[in-house]
């Protein structure tokens, strides 16, 4: 019996096709959780609770930053995986969009999220790092957007 286990690059076209799916789907899921925060959850927590913004949102994000690493993680194993079906510009196309986004998201979790938590909102580091944190979150946004085109324009 033929074993389907990925020791080695996947080359089969089902395989190739799965792989594609799970970028995709990876891709798109994490492109509309920055969307969604982004253009209509955090506005509407600033608008509809804006002394209790903050606190309504922070344990958001640690879950929105996870789920950010999780699906790149999920994107760039699929890309690797399925390397050997990809050119040298395909590979590129796919995964530097996804690495960019992913260096960003890891970022923005692990060293801008602790200090902005521990900031005042009229301090002006917060400003500061907030708006790094806008920028980064942009960076993201436009990165994913390459990707999705990417694997659509293939």
């Amino acid at each position: 019996m033929k074993s389907y286990c990925a020791k080695k690059p996947i080359s089969r076209p089902e395989g190739v096709l799965l792989l594609r799916l799970v970028f995709s789907l990876a891709v798109a899921a994490w492109f509309g959780s920055v969307f969604f925060f982004s253009f209509v959850v955090a506005p509407a927590a600033h608008r509809n609770f804006p002394g209790e913004a903050r606190r309504f949102l922070r344990p958001i994000f640690t879950r929105y930053y996870r789920l950010g690493v999780l699906c790149g993680f999920v994107a760039l194993g699929a890309v690797l995986l399925g390397r050997e079906g990809l050119s040298e510009g395909e590979l590129a196309r796919l995964a530097l969009p996804v690495a960019l986004a992913l260096v960003a998201s890891l970022y923005g979790g692990e060293v801008l999220r602790p200090r902005l938590r521990d900031k005042n909102a009229d301090d002006p580091d917060y400003a500061r790092l907030h708006q790094f944190s806008a920028m980064l979150n942009s960076a993201t946004l436009a990165a994913l957007g390459l990707a999705l085109a990417g694997a659509i324009f293939r």
